[in-house]
């Protein structure tokens, strides 16, 4: 009888020490990708010759007027940034959901045929379509510096991902709940927009964030598109500062600061909602 409690013993130690020597190389890792963070914060409250004498440590006095004159110098690129977020998000929500939902609850000829070739784009890099992207949007469309030449590659790059995801849960959906809801003189709007669209909250909130993040982050096709300096977001409007406003380093790292707490803030308010919907996703797949 002592052998099993023995064994059972040596099996929780070994558990126990697998738990923390993973816990330690999280640690670990966390760490050292924080350390460009710390030091960009430590030296956003720094003057020039306090970043003279120390670049990685703190120095008094902290001066907060490094943020006020970096909020003056990108308060219009996150004014731009949100914008261009919001139709984003908006735009590819909209028409993902809707292809989704006819790929899923309909049957038409070619069905299978258009869906692989939707599927299709998701082995293509996204650099091959650059170039084809350039011509269309600025040559074509003729949309240089203007707001749809950005969002039209974004909604339609955009949704490809978005409607797999959201045709294999709305097929999951149970086809007794749309019977009785046609029973009860609901249409095709209705079954999209009142029953699919409500039961889809943790799903569609995953691809939002996904897409908030892609295109916050998105730094080239704004570049190209976007010459005014006062349409540019965020992350283009950040490499041009030093150059075309010559702030101090103290300045400058407050810029980014400023530029990082929307990311923080996100990630702070939906990170339980992304993981149960990569959930909800993963187990209805």
């Amino acid at each position: 009888m002592k052998r099993p409690a023995k064994r059972f013993r040596s099996v929780k130690t070994s558990q126990a020490i697998s738990n923390f020597i993973s816990i330690v190389l999280l640690l670990g890792m966390f760490s050292l990708s924080m350390i460009p963070v710390v030091i960009m914060f430590i030296r956003s409250w720094k003057t020039l010759p306090q970043v003279g004498r120390s670049q990685i440590f703190p120095t008094l006095p902290f001066h907060y007027g490094n943020y006020i004159e970096a909020w003056e110098l990108v308060r219009q690129y996150l004014v731009n940034t949100v914008f261009i977020v919001l139709m984003t998000v908006v735009g590819v929500l909209l028409l993902s959901s809707i292809s989704a939902y006819v790929f899923a609850r309909y049957k038409f000829p070619g069905k299978n045929f258009f869906f692989a070739m939707i599927m299709a784009l998701l082995m293509i890099p996204g650099v091959i379509g650059f170039v084809p992207s350039i011509v269309l949007v600025l040559k074509t469309f003729g949309l240089s510096n203007n707001y749809l030449g950005v969002l039209l590659p974004y909604w339609a790059g955009g949704q490809v991902f978005a409607i797999y995801i959201l045709r294999t849960f709305f097929e999951s959906l149970p086809e007794e709940m749309f019977e009785a809801a046609r029973l009860d003189g609901a249409g095709h709007f209705d079954l999209y927009w009142r029953i699919t669209l409500p039961l889809s909250g943790p799903i569609l909130s995953v691809i939002a964030i996904l897409n908030i993040i892609s295109t916050w982050n998105d730094y080239v096709w704004p570049l190209i598109v976007l010459t005014q300096e006062s349409k540019r977001p965020i992350a283009v409007g950040l490499t041009f500062l030093r150059d075309t406003k010559m702030p101090a380093p103290g300045v400058e790292m407050a810029s980014y600061v400023i530029a990082s707490i929307p990311m923080f803030i996100l990630f702070l308010l939906t990170m339980k909602t992304f993981v149960r919907g990569i959930a909800a996703g993963a187990i209805k797949a």
